[in-house]
């Protein structure tokens, strides 16, 4: 073989492991990073002792310091905007069990302290919540404060959060809120005590992944994921909504949506079933309602 073949297939040969390196290089700097951890199996929630204890908590809270009326909260949920130290956004992504780990501790349970009329005891009503500072600013649904009526006797009487540790804290004040939205930005007194706040992300468009950690009818820290379905205004309304294929019930109102490195893309806003016929006896389907973070931000000066 003469020189020039050998240098022309020398050059050749570089020329190839030039471009495989850079492209090895390339995709390891566009691939995100996914932080995994080990399973250790650890104790199972039980959801009637969880309950149990937030009341008895909360109803200890109550009559050793009282707490905000309910018409302090209804007044205050004219207030339009708040400020709030966010978080920065994460750009790591976590999947599977981690995932879970991590940001369940940014979900709150909400309590609603009322009596029910026929016994002497307190209870709750729970929805969910999440936090989005650490000094104890955290975020809901509008209609949770909302669903108030003085006629009634189990009207409720204040409001309180218990975290994934069990911790629980009293609702001090509703700093911001947008009924056309669902929204409500409420403060509790963590007592010193530093939360695990979320961060606020950005809105994502259909067929993007998300993941929900949520309270449905009292299966407290359930986690489900899907994908964000569509984008869309109410009919009768102008209220902006996206549907998601993660499954959520009663109790998970307030939960936050999150994208695959837990930052919140929406807030649980409510369910819609379809009905094949119109007396509503052959179910076809029912749509999971979300309110998109960019009307949550909206609140945050």
């Amino acid at each position: 073989m003469n020189i020039y073949k050998m240098t022309k297939q020398l050059l050749f040969i570089g020329l190839y492991v030039a471009l495989a390196a850079c492209q090895t290089s390339h995709q390891q700097q566009k691939s995100p990073k996914v932080e995994t951890t080990k399973y250790t199996p650890e104790e199972a929630i039980n959801d009637n002792e969880r309950l149990k204890l937030f009341e008895s908590m909360a109803s200890a809270e109550y009559r050793e310091n009282g707490g905000v009326d309910a018409d302090t909260y209804k007044k205050q949920l004219s207030s339009k905007h708040c400020e709030v130290p966010l978080e920065e956004e994460s750009m790591q992504k976590v999947m599977g069990y981690p995932f879970y780990n991590t940001f369940r501790n940014g979900v709150l349970m909400i309590g609603k302290m009322y009596k029910c009329g026929h016994c002497p005891e307190d209870h709750i009503s729970s929805a969910s919540a999440f936090a989005i500072s650490e000094d104890g600013i955290c975020v809901t649904n509008y209609h949770v404060f909302k669903s108030y009526d003085p006629t009634k006797p189990n009207d409720y009487i204040t409001f309180y959060v218990m975290d994934y540790e069990q911790n629980m804290y009293p609702v001090t004040e509703v700093l911001a809120a947008s009924k056309h939205d669902d929204l409500a930005i409420f403060k509790i007194d963590t007592k010193g005590k530093k939360l695990n706040p979320l961060a606020l992300g950005n809105e994502l468009g259909c067929g993007e992944a998300i993941n929900l950690i949520s309270h449905p009818d009292h299966r407290f820290y359930t986690y489900t994921q899907g994908h964000i379905n569509r984008k869309y205004i109410k009919p009768g309304s102008s209220k902006i909504r996206q549907s998601i294929s993660a499954e959520f019930a009663k109790g998970s109102s307030g939960a936050p949506i999150m994208d695959v490195c837990g930052n919140v893309v929406g807030v649980v806003a409510g369910t819609q079933n379809i009905y094949y016929d119109q007396e509503g006896k052959i179910y076809q389907n029912t749509i999971k309602e979300m309110i998109p973070v960019s009307r949550l931000k909206e609140l945050i000066n």
